[in-house]
């Protein structure tokens, strides 16, 4: 794991230092990562440790994980039988007596070396209902017996639920525990990170009892609607969301968005109902301390406020010779990085290309050069492919991901696109204001909090630090790209 910055102080004061937090997640970074998500599941675990809180973070063992540890098993019935989980361990500590005891649940259904949600040739695994099913039934028993630096954490604890896979953690809470007599003073917060996934499934398939093991009566929490299953849908994350005591999002406008039937995709009557007992907040992520051109190892130069724009430069240059650009410091230098996939908007990018690269006599066109890199839906890659090969020297496509070229990338670029459909928060366009390149973004979600266009110049140009386009058109994202 990345070595930490200790002593930078906290801009809030922490609370309730006696309450122990459990952060749970499918997925948490260096261990296992598809996206955002287990990086910010990463700094949860450590930020809560750091503030006081005794913290436990659980996620499952897709692997044969090193410095990790047996440290118990328990039996939870699923799915009509009973199935033994082993807890791994692996404590970490990050000074001045505070670190993070991160659990990992074991099963053979988290073996699956093709994906960690599916196969990329078939699609999501079938059984994922079970699979992460079983690892919040998991979570909320690894507090009650799993003794860790002479205790267990007890039950009145605090669960971080994330995204649709923990999604039945706070309905096992209250239906399988709760009404039980057991952890009556813990509660559960449900993070949503991307609303675009949800858990959708047959409830034929999966009925209350027989497969979740809970009363019939939990079915009004679960049940959802579904384009091909109609009303006979179980939705995990809307579960989580009614169960859940309070429901965070990862910023401000996108809590604001999903309770609207266009940003909610079918929970935004859950959502409003939930806010309207204000239990809604939208907090926008932060990024991680490794973003900062001053101390970025990866980068050509370092540099900071004082020298940004010699440091720019040659990072520039030496970016265009690593990827094979033609070394010119007056071509505007435009990168993208993320997944190649609608959402995210590649396909403007692509109608906007040709136009970029035609010289229209006006300055602007044709003095540019575009670094993109992705992974995703095939028929992009082969559209990053083929552009590459039609303008050499001015377009460079990298079909993959490096994490390394994307610090090149922030340090090396004079702009950055992010021209998403919708975006929960992101993150690249707070990374690109760290390193002083200029983000051109879809005013959507957290990218309209976290960037401040420039849209008068006498009244903005003290204030912006970027560009925002409204309407999700290739012909707004030419008009901000123009300006």
């Amino acid at each position: 794991m990345e070595e930490r910055v200790t002593d930078r102080p906290a801009r809030y004061g922490a609370r309730h230092l006696a309450t122990p937090v459990v952060v749970v997640s499918s997925e948490m970074n260096p261990w296992s990562k598809t996206g955002g998500l287990a990086m910010v599941v990463e700094s949860y675990a450590y930020e809560f440790a750091m503030r006081g809180h005794r913290t436990m973070a659980v996620t499952p063992r897709y692997g044969n994980y090193t410095n990790c540890k047996p440290v118990g098993s328990t039996k939870v019935w699923l799915a009509g039988q009973e199935h033994e989980v082993v807890f791994y361990h692996q404590r970490q500590d990050f000074g001045n007596g505070r670190g993070c005891d991160y659990v990992f649940v074991d099963h053979s259904c988290f073996h699956r070396p093709q994906g960690l949600y599916g196969d990329p040739a078939s699609g999501e695994y079938p059984d994922n209902a079970f699979r992460f099913s079983l690892l919040c039934v998991a979570a909320t028993e690894a507090p009650l017996v799993l003794n860790l630096g002479g205790s267990i954490f007890g039950q009145e604890v605090c669960f971080i639920a994330n995204d649709w896979q923990t999604g039945m953690l706070p309905a096992y809470l209250f239906y399988k525990y709760k009404r039980n007599g057991t952890y009556l003073k813990a509660r559960c917060l449900m993070v949503l990170h991307n609303m675009g996934y949800q858990g959708k499934y047959r409830m034929s398939q999966h009925p209350m009892d027989r497969f979740f093991g809970l009363p019939s009566d939990a079915s009004k929490d679960l049940e959802g609607e579904d384009l091909h299953f109609g009303a006979d849908c179980v939705n995990l994350l809307g579960a989580g969301i009614r169960m859940a005591d309070r429901v965070l999002t990862v910023s401000p406008n996108y809590a604001f968005e999903i309770q609207t039937p266009e940003g909610g995709l079918g929970l935004h009557s859950a959502l409003k109902a939930k806010a309207a007992m204000r239990r809604v907040k939208g907090i926008l992520n932060g990024i991680s301390d490794e973003w900062n051109p001053m101390t970025d190892p990866h980068i050509a130069v370092r540099y900071g406020v004082n020298n940004f724009e010699d440091g720019k430069l040659r990072c520039k240059a030496e970016l265009q010779r690593q990827l094979g650009l033609q070394q010119d410091p007056k071509l505007c230098l435009i990168g993208f990085c993320g997944r190649l996939c609608y959402q995210k908007g590649i396909h403007l990018i692509m109608e906007c290309l040709p136009w970029l690269m035609r010289d229209e006599g006006n300055g602007v066109n044709g003095f540019v050069q575009l670094a993109l890199m992705g992974k995703g839906d095939p028929k992009y890659e082969d559209q990053l492919r083929s552009v590459e090969a039609s303008h050499r020297g001015r377009v460079c496509a990298f079909v993959g991901f490096d994490p390394v070229v994307e610090h090149r990338m922030m340090a090396g670029c004079d702009v950055l696109l992010m021209p998403s459909q919708y975006e929960p928060c992101g993150l690249p366009q707070m990374y690109a204001q760290q390193y002083a390149t200029i983000p051109v973004v879809h005013e959507t979600g957290g990218l309209k909090d976290s960037v401040r266009g420039l849209w008068n110049v006498e009244h903005d140009r003290h204030c912006a630090t970027g560009f925002l386009f409204g309407g999700f058109d290739a012909n707004r994202l030419k008009e901000r790209l123009y300006q």
